[in-house]
């Protein structure tokens, strides 16, 4: 499976499903998720041949659910794509302030 399936995946695991009660209570923002609507090859910059995270991150910028979202990588580790409007080096970042605040 590659990177962007896992991440469509992520998003919208019912998409295309008219029943999306399988989803659970916390992970609801999905739905809200502009990424959901957007080509997935511009939230995987890292790839070779791709324009970088700019046109990501403005999706991002608008969202509704980004903090959501930022939290669900960095609970989880995604180490592919745009998250919240980060880069896998920023989520990394993040990480580790977040690991420095808490000890």
């Amino acid at each position: 499976m590659n990177a962007e399936s896992t991440f469509a995946r992520l998003i919208c695991p019912n998409l295309g499903c008219v029943d999306a009660a399988e989803d659970s209570e916390d992970e609801t923002w999905r739905w809200s998720a502009l990424c959901a609507q957007s080509d997935p090859d511009e939230f995987f910059p890292d790839k070779p041949g791709r324009g970088g995270s700019v046109q990501a991150k403005r999706v991002c910028a608008r969202c509704p659910v980004s903090a959501e979202c930022l939290d669900f990588a960095l609970t989880n580790h995604e180490e592919y794509g745009i998250w919240g409007g980060k880069t896998r080096r920023e989520r990394r970042t993040l990480r580790s302030t977040r690991a420095v605040a808490a000890s």
